[in-house]
């Protein structure tokens, strides 16, 4: 299979058995939701920071719901995306912050 998808740097990866894979960015701040098949972006949902946490799911009278955590702290901040920037000679801005995010997945 020749599949490639550009997931987040931390890899924070969540793959369904009906073939979704979610991903989110730890400084883009965006939470994806990839085709399994094709790479293909299906849905996308900028947080209010970095999505930090490793998506979960679960699900409640029949409906699925994806579960992540989006916050940096001040350590994340100065420390990981420090040594990125330094990396890859960039200034780079998350917003601090902590909320849960859930989405409920739909057909």
């Amino acid at each position: 299979m020749d599949l490639q998808v550009q997931v987040s740097e931390l890899g924070l990866v969540l793959t369904t058995a009906g073939g979704l894979v979610f991903s989110g960015g730890p400084n883009d701040r965006y939470f994806r939701a990839f085709d399994g098949k094709n790479g293909e972006v299906l849905w996308e949902f900028c947080t209010n920071s970095g999505v930090t946490g490793v998506p979960s799911t679960y699900a409640v009278d029949g409906v699925q719901y994806i579960a992540v955590q989006s916050g940096w702290g001040v350590d994340a901040q100065c420390i990981m995306q420090g040594r990125l920037d330094a990396f890859y000679g960039t200034t780079t801005w998350v917003p601090q912050g902590r909320v849960l995010w859930v989405f409920a997945v739909r057909e």
